[in-house]
């Protein structure tokens, strides 16, 4: 039975509203509804409360765990980073950039004591060992005499791939070689086509010495010489360069012999060292697209500016300069293939070539200077005296050289 909430008026099941007052009745619901429904949503909640909260968990676990991976990993790509620059800068360090700089330095330190191009000669590079010597082996009277004979154009330094120094044997590295100043003294050139890491060690019969890299030798001279001094030096050794291994012992006579012979009228010019020379010439001219004419003992080559050899030699001034300096010396200069003529500079064989331009030509004078092989150059256009200095060239150098001492095909 329902009753009006307000009047208290009986009422039927079904009345919405009260009759007596009008008053709406609102239906409610049944209890055993609100109950299961109720219990049924608290489960339901009660059950996905924890699953939501493991899932949570577990992607709280997740996210803590990638910031924990990411962290490694921006640390061991920092670490990395750190690992390859260190690697890169110690590279840099042991590759050529710290050489580059050295090599530069060598490369001024040798142009201020005259040599144009670091690739030195053989002779070049005596001409500073033998003056480094000097300074510093003041009490050795070995080194001592070797340094007056050069002074004087009286040194001829031999190259061997092996030596023997009295008890000591002294072989160089393949790429070396041995040069032997005199029967007790000597050094060797550890890399003798790369002066600018080549190592120079000094010895003797009494076993190894001071060794020092070329670059820092150089330098040393530098510091205590003149160019001047150290081409004096350069230009009055003779290289004589040995296939065969020998001994001081066996080689003590032979060397004392050179020094002694070691004058213009003990070096020899003939037919077939003017040959390999052609062929030389020939090929040096065909690489620096150049054409050289041989003079061939008849007609006189004349060059653009009027010269005419060996004709000019005999009847103008000659005045040897060298570069950078402005004095000159004047030389007695002739044509003597002979080498028995009364001059300085015994000229044996000339090639010229006429580039094109007006006046300009390249005449070689292949000359015999105190028994030194010396191939002077002469570009001159114009004044009355003729303007000669030894070519800067060193593979005109030693070809000559090397012809000259019959190592033609060395």
């Amino acid at each position: 039975m329902k009753y009006c909430p307000k009047c208290g008026a009986k009422l039927s099941p079904n009345d919405k509203y009260c009759d007596h007052c009008g008053t709406y009745i609102a239906a409610k619901k049944p209890v055993q509804n609100i109950t299961p429904q109720t219990n049924m949503n608290s489960s339901v909640a009660n059950t996905k409360a924890p699953v939501s909260a493991s899932s949570s968990n577990k992607n709280s676990r997740i996210r803590r765990n990638c910031l924990i991976v990411a962290a490694c990993v921006v640390l061991l790509a920092a670490g990395g980073t750190v690992f390859f620059t260190l690697q890169s800068e110690n590279q840099a360090n042991a590759l050529p950039f710290i050489g580059k700089s050295k090599t530069a330095s060598f490369d001024d330190t040798a142009k201020s004591l005259g040599f144009t191009d670091k690739k030195m000669s053989p002779k070049d590079m005596a001409g500073l060992s033998i003056s480094f010597a000097h300074m510093h082996f003041p009490d050795d009277s070995d080194w001592e005499e070797a340094f007056d004979d050069a002074e004087d154009g009286n040194l001829n330094v031999q190259s061997y791939p092996k030596y023997d120094f009295g008890d000591y044997e002294v072989e160089a590295p393949s790429e070396g070689a041995v040069y032997v100043v005199s029967p007790k003294v000597g050094y060797v050139v550890s890399d003798v086509d790369h002066p600018e890491q080549a190592k120079v060690t000094f010895v003797s019969d009494k076993g190894q010495g001071k060794s020092v890299d070329l670059p820092s030798l150089t330098r040393q001279v530098q510091s205590k010489s003149s160019k001047a001094d150290v081409q004096k030096v350069v230009k009055r050794v003779y290289i004589t360069k040995k296939s065969t291994i020998k001994s001081s012992d066996a080689d003590s006579e032979s060397n004392d012999d050179s020094k002694e012979n070691n004058s213009d009228g003990k070096v020899s010019w003939n037919e077939d060292k003017e040959n390999q020379l052609a062929e030389f010439m020939d090929s040096f001219g065909k690489k620096m697209k150049q054409d050289y004419d041989e003079y061939d003992g008849h007609k006189s080559l004349e060059t653009l500016a009027g010269e005419k050899y060996p004709d000019d030699l005999s009847d103008r001034t000659f005045k040897l300069y060298f570069d950078n300096s402005k004095k000159t010396e004047t030389i007695n200069i002739g044509w003597d293939p002979s080498l028995k003529q009364d001059y300085d500079y015994h000229v044996v064989s000339i090639f010229n070539c006429n580039v094109g331009n007006p006046e300009q030509h390249i005449t070689y004078l292949f000359s015999v200077h105190d028994g030194q092989p010396v191939a002077l150059v002469d570009q001159t256009t114009n004044g009355s005296d003729y303007m000669v200095k030894e070519t800067a060239n060193q593979e005109v150098r030693t070809a000559f050289a090397n012809i000259l001492d019959g190592n033609g095909d060395n």
